[in-house]
C-alpha cells in the first residue's frame, strides 16, 4: 500500500520503509488499537511534531533554493537553519521523554487497579453488613454480639498472626504460577516464624495457623478455579491410599520413574490437578525438607488441613 510521508509529501511503500528517503521522518506505524487512550494521546502530540516538522521541511527546501541562488548569503542562513534545526530536535525529544512519563504512570496505575479488584474479590460484604447490623442491634440493647467463631468468614483471606495475602492474590490473578509458588514458600515460612531457619520440620507443620492453612489453601484454590490447592492435594492423597510414590506418579512430581526437579514443575494451568503448591519439598520431589522426608512432611501437612473444619 502507497502512502505519502506527511511531512515532505513523499511516496512510499508501507512495511517497506521505516524512514522517509527525502527528510528523514519516522514512517513506523504508532502502536496500539484505534480506540487505545494512550495511541490517541500519542496522535495528538504526533500532530504537533508533524506540523513542526513540515514547516522545517519547507524551510529547508526554501533555504535550499536559496542557497542555489545566492551563495555569498549561504552562511548566515545555514546558521539560522542549524539552530533551528536543534531547537526543532529538543524539542522532539522533549515530547519523547513525556510519552515515555505517561506510558509508566499508566503501568503503574493499572497495576493498583488490579490489586485493588484482587483485594474486593475477597471481600464478603454481605457478612460485612450482617455483622455490623448484629452490632447495631447490640448497641441498642436487642441482641448478643456474636463470637468471634460465628463471625469468621471461611472466604476471606485472613490470618491469624499477620500475614498481608495480596501480593500471593496477586502473582495468583496474573497466573504467575512460579513466583506465586516461591511466595507461598516465603508465607510459610513466616507464619512458623522459620525464616531463618529456611525449612519447616514436621512439628512445624503441625502448629501450623490453622486459619493460614485454610487461607492458602482457599486462594490457591480459587484463583487455580479448582486446579490447584491443598485439598486438591489430599483427596489425590486419599485416592492412592497414601502411596507417595504413586501420589507423586498422579501430580507429576515424579515422571517416567524420575523424580523431578523444582524447576522441571510446571508452573501454567496446564499442570494436572495438584501439581502446586509445592510446600512438602523444595529442591527435589524425593527429598523433603529440613530433617523430614517429603511423605512425612506431607502426611503432617494433611493431618493439619484434616482438623480445620
Amino acid at each position: 500500500m502507497n502512502n505519502n510521508c506527511p511531512v515532505c509529501d513523499t511516496e512510499y511503500l508501507e512495511g517497506e520503509h521505516q524512514r522517509c528517503s527525502q527528510c528523514g521522518w519516522d514512517l513506523t506505524p504508532v502502536p496500539g488499537s484505534p480506540s487505545s487512550k494512550l495511541r490517541k494521546a500519542f496522535l495528538v502530540k504526533q500532530k504537533i511534531q508533524i506540523d513542526w516538522a513540515r514547516k522545517m521541511w519547507i524551510r529547508h527546501q526554501i533555504q535550499s533554493e536559496f542557497n542555489h541562488q545566492n551563495t555569498a548569503e549561504n552562511a548566515s542562513h545555514l546558521e539560522k537553519f542549524s539552530l533551528l534545526e536543534n531547537q526543532f530536535t529538543e524539542r522532539f525529544n522533549q515530547v519523547t521523554i513525556e510519552l515515555e512519563q505517561a506510558r509508566e504512570e499508566r503501568a503503574y496505575l493499572q497495576s493498583q487497579l488490579e490489586w485493588i479488584s484482587t483485594y474486593l474479590q475477597g471481600v464478603n460484604f454481605q457478612h460485612i453488613e450482617t455483622v455490623l447490623g448484629q452490632v447495631s442491634n447490640w448497641m441498642q440493647g436487642s441482641a448478643v454480639l456474636p463470637t468471634q467463631e460465628e463471625t469468621a468468614d471461611p472466604f476471606y483471606p485472613s490470618s491469624e498472626v499477620g500475614i498481608d495475602y495480596s501480593r500471593l492474590m496477586n502473582l495468583l490473578s496474573k497466573g504467575k504460577w512460579k513466583k506465586a509458588d516461591e511466595e507461598t514458600w516465603a508465607i510459610a515460612l513466616k507464619a512458623a516464624v522459620r525464616e531463618e531457619e529456611g525449612w519447616l520440620s514436621l512439628e512445624d507443620l503441625q502448629r501450623f495457623p490453622k486459619t493460614d492453612l485454610a487461607t492458602l489453601d482457599w486462594i490457591w484454590d480459587y484463583y487455580s478455579h479448582g486446579q490447584f490447592g491443598l485439598r486438591v492435594q489430599q483427596q489425590i492423597w486419599e485416592t492412592v491410599q497414601g502411596d507417595y510414590t504413586e501420589f507423586c506418579d498422579r501430580v507429576r512430581w515424579r515422571v517416567q520413574d524420575n523424580w523431578i526437579y523444582y524447576d522441571e514443575l510446571d508452573f501454567s494451568l496446564d499442570a494436572v490437578p495438584g501439581h502446586l503448591p509445592a510446600i512438602a519439598w523444595r529442591k527435589r520431589a524425593c527429598y523433603g525438607v529440613g530433617k523430614s522426608t517429603a511423605q512425612e512432611a506431607l502426611i503432617t501437612l494433611f493431618e493439619s488441613l484434616q482438623n480445620i473444619q
